[in-house]
């Protein structure tokens, strides 16, 4: 093959029009009566009106936005007829010829921008905002249906993990969440052999059935990424109304989010008493199992990815030894979050906390009990869940894998757990043991995999490069193979994990990464010109995880998510410079929102997907839409290599339900 791609992932890195348009028009309206008379004199009044039929408030947003995606500052009158690109090439000529009242407008857009909280247009990224309106540019959708999640409303959130699967995939990758819905809804769900069988157990043998999960997804815009509400809301009916499950034997765990919903969204909801931790007790009310809540924790140190022992240490032994802060019933608990949440200790870090039963006994996992794990996303379950398995071997291998070593004198090795998962973490983990309610099957569309195998059969070598830091490790690799841990064809892939910060360089949580918002960045970046110099990849894909991490800390440190971006900007411009400078192409893209919103959380926004070529030959296909979804990018690749054709013939057959629900990926672009 002649052409060479680089595909980079600015993962986290969304747009928000609705608050752009806003911005746009505070600006417009504070503008003082200098700067209005310039604008109605030299730029508005020159415009023909008659041809464009657009009012002075649209021109402004028009003129000023950073956004190339225009129609999104139009009403649906503006947009019919209505020439955007023309207008624009006669606005930009203005911009030149009114140099010093562009550059006071710009700065008193940036103000606003702070002033709004909207660090995508509070940081300067010069080069991303030239790169998007230069080369064809459309809106990504990241959210609901389209990256594999149910479909409704609220949407769900977009993250990482199935972000990376689309980006890996040639049509829609469904979720596991997706996969139990369609159960839910059919009542296949109810009879899932893996569950029952350890109710029955459990009830054959007078064990205690201890349910741990995420208090996450009651809708789609408040978490839902490793936990579903509605999950836990039926599996308490099959336990409680088609077994009859003693309630003096049940016991719950319920992990606090504020990462992927609001950072007190245990407690509150807007504001109200209405959180999760509200809506448990009076989800467990007319099961009479109100009393069956056992442990609170937070999912900062419960849900732990980076392998810091403390951490899985701590949620372990609240769970088999009752360590932690006792109070006497569920409200006291509540309280003490509360109390917590005062204190500025929020919900992912919330300490172990052990709820008295009625009879006021400790309650604890003991020898022999079953375990059943209602979280689905794999990645912050591994640790823990190989902890009660009593997995040191593999624990000691992941940990070293992050530079650690474990101690792991806290393992009780004769705790003979029976330890059930709504789905699987890693295939390691059934060999202690582990048993598989929904089990993961690698994706048969994963264009990495299908051009690999498509290449070997043709004789025609092809290797491909992907690089992150590890942080996003998991995402560089087994979600953008399409769960797969290892690559179909060895020999195809080429992969570089560069260490993130850790606990040497004052990292010790994913909540301390403000204190470097560069991360690894340059790093990952260097990486690959290094390596894509040497001529032997005919495609990268790299990730940048800046926006993501430093994201979900926005409340507190918003200029240093506004530096992460700054430093993003000079990075894609050295990538781009090397690009124009080797004649390869270039595929700029995200994973999924958050930088773009003032929360903790992800965002339901789009990003922004844009494609370059050295020889300005790729131009936008219409499609019909006026966006793409992450898993038409990989028919864009295959465009651009000349073989889309070809591959759509040697796809395996597609599912009936991905096609009448028009989730087949599509080719999104032309290239001349």
């Amino acid at each position: 093959m002649q052409k060479k791609i680089v595909e980079v992932i600015i993962d986290g890195y969304g747009f928000n029009p609705a608050l752009e348009k806003e911005i746009l028009i505070s600006v417009y309206d504070s503008l003082s009566n200098h700067h209005k008379t310039i604008f109605s004199e030299k730029i508005y009044r020159n415009i023909d009106i008659k041809i464009f039929k657009v009012g002075p408030e649209t021109v402004f947003c028009l003129m000023f936005s950073r956004n190339p995606l225009y129609n999104y500052f139009l009403d649906e009158k503006e947009q019919k007829g209505l020439n955007v690109r023309d207008l624009v090439e006669i606005l930009d000529s203005s911009r030149e010829t009114n140099s010093e009242f562009v550059d006071d407008v710009s700065s008193m857009i940036n103000d606003m921008a702070r002033e709004k909280h909207y660090a995508v247009w509070a940081a300067k990224t010069p080069w991303i905002d030239n790169l998007r309106k230069q080369y064809p540019s459309i809106a990504t959708k990241t959210s609901g249906l389209d990256i594999g999640y149910e479909d409704i409303r609220p949407e769900v959130q977009g993250n990482s993990e199935t972000g990376h699967q689309q980006l890996g995939n040639m049509m829609v990758a469904p979720q596991i969440p997706l996969e139990v819905s369609i159960d839910i809804e059919s009542g296949k769900f109810t009879d899932n052999k893996c569950l029952n069988k350890a109710i029955v157990k459990a009830l054959k043998n007078k064990l205690n059935l201890n349910i741990t999960i995420l208090l996450s997804g009651q809708f789609g815009n408040d978490g839902r990424v490793h936990s579903c509400w509605d999950h836990l809301e039926v599996f308490l009916k099959i336990v409680c109304e088609k077994h009859n499950f003693p309630r003096d034997r049940l016991r719950i765990q319920a992990i606090l989010d504020g990462r992927d919903a609001p950072l007190k969204s245990s407690i509150e909801d807007r504001g109200s008493e209405k959180g999760f931790l509200y809506a448990l007790k009076s989800l467990l009310k007319p099961f009479d199992a109100e009393d069956c809540v056992a442990w609170i924790i937070g999912r900062g140190i419960a849900m732990d990815r980076d392998y810091e022992e403390e951490r899985t240490q701590k949620d372990y032994e609240l769970l088999v030894s009752g360590k932690g802060k006792i109070v006497e019933n569920y409200d006291e608990a509540v309280a003490l979050v509360q109390k917590s949440h005062q204190a500025q200790i929020f919900d992912p870090f919330i300490e172990p906390i052990v709820i008295k039963n009625k009879q006021g006994d400790i309650r604890t996992i003991e020898k022999n009990d079953i375990v059943i794990n209602l979280n689905f996303r794999a990645d912050r379950q591994r640790a823990r869940i190989a902890g009660l398995l009593g997995a040191k071997q593999f624990l000691q291998g992941e940990a070293n894998k992050k530079n650690k070593s474990w101690r792991m004198d806290w393992i009780d090795d004769d705790l003979n757990l029976s330890v059930n998962c709504l789905t699987e973490y890693h295939p390691a983990l059934q060999e202690y043991g582990a048993k598989i309610a929904y089990p993961i099957r690698e994706q048969p569309f994963n264009f990495l995999s299908i051009l690999s195998n498509y290449f070997k059969r043709k004789d025609v070598p092809f290797r491909y490069l992907l690089v992150a830091e590890s942080t996003k490790a998991v995402h560089m690799g087994y979600f953008i193979r399409g769960r797969r841990e290892y690559p179909e064809i060895d020999d195809s892939e080429v992969r570089f994990v560069i260490p993130s910060y850790a606990r040497e360089d004052g990292i010790h949580t994913d909540d301390d990464y403000y204190k470097t918002p560069q991360m690894k960045a340059f790093e990952v970046a260097g990486k690959l010109l290094n390596e894509f110099a040497s001529g032997t990849y005919d495609l990268a894909i790299i990730n940048l995880s800046n926006p993501d991490m430093l994201g979900h800390l926005i409340n507190e440190h918003f200029d240093e998510n506004v530096r992460c971006l700054e430093i993003i900007d000079t990075i894609i411009g050295t990538i781009f410079e090397f690009a124009l400078k080797d004649g390869f192409n270039l595929i700029l893209t995200s994973d999924h929102g958050n930088i773009d919103e003032f929360g903790s959380s992800h965002s339901l926004n789009k990003v922004i997907t844009t494609f370059i070529s050295p020889d300005d030959s790729i131009s936008l296909k219409n499609t019909g839409r006026d966006y793409i979804r992450l898993f038409d990018i990989p028919w864009a690749i295959c465009e651009i290599f000349g073989i889309s054709d070809e591959i759509r013939n040697a796809l395996p057959p597609i599912p009936e339900w991905i096609t009448e629900k028009g989730l087949n990926g599509e080719v999104p672009i032309i290239v001349e």
